[in-house]
């Protein structure tokens, strides 16, 4: 359909620090991918091995240290490797070119979103990076991979059909 455009809905409430950086690029990054009313929006990249490739450039083994001060620590990129935006498709050949976050504790509760919320920015950054990398605790992050997954066939997203991304609470 056309005329439609599906939006993904990102809940604070289950995504945490993961959720926040996505908020902290569409609105201090200049690509705002996206976000409805100021970017364009995402694109689906089908191709596995495309996206395999995507997630390497910027999250490699080679290229990723893990920050111990973060619990089960994950490279979480975005935009994602699973759409045409990602960095890897636009010119980045390393994800320390994207600009850089991590999570920020604030609390024990025992559920990850409660107690990493939020992310900072790491060193300094542009606002004209093509992405951003973030210290993210491993189940965060691979919880929206596989809401973006579900996303994905539940609207019936082809290869290249676009798609809105909002952050709730």
């Amino acid at each position: 359909m056309p005329w439609y455009t599906a939006t993904l809905q990102v809940p604070r409430s289950l995504y945490g620090s993961s959720a926040d950086m996505i908020e902290w690029a569409q609105h201090n990054l200049s690509g705002h991918w996206g976000l409805r009313g100021t970017g364009q929006p995402l694109r689906r990249l089908q191709k596995e091995s495309d996206q395999a490739s995507n997630r390497n450039t910027i999250c490699g083994s080679t290229k990723f240290t893990k920050d111990p001060n973060i619990p089960d620590d994950s490279c979480d990129e975005f935009p994602f490797a699973g759409t045409w935006e990602s960095g890897a498709l636009n010119g980045v050949t390393h994800g320390k070119d994207c600009a850089q976050v991590t999570a920020v504790q604030a609390d024990n509760s025992g559920d990850l979103a409660t107690d990493w919320p939020t992310i900072t920015p790491v060193g300094t950054f542009t606002g004209n990076e093509k992405c951003v990398r973030g210290h993210i605790p491993r189940d965060l992050n691979t919880d929206l991979g596989g809401a973006y997954g579900v996303f994905v066939k539940n609207a019936r997203l082809a290869d290249n059909d676009p798609f809105w991304l909002r952050i709730t609470f």
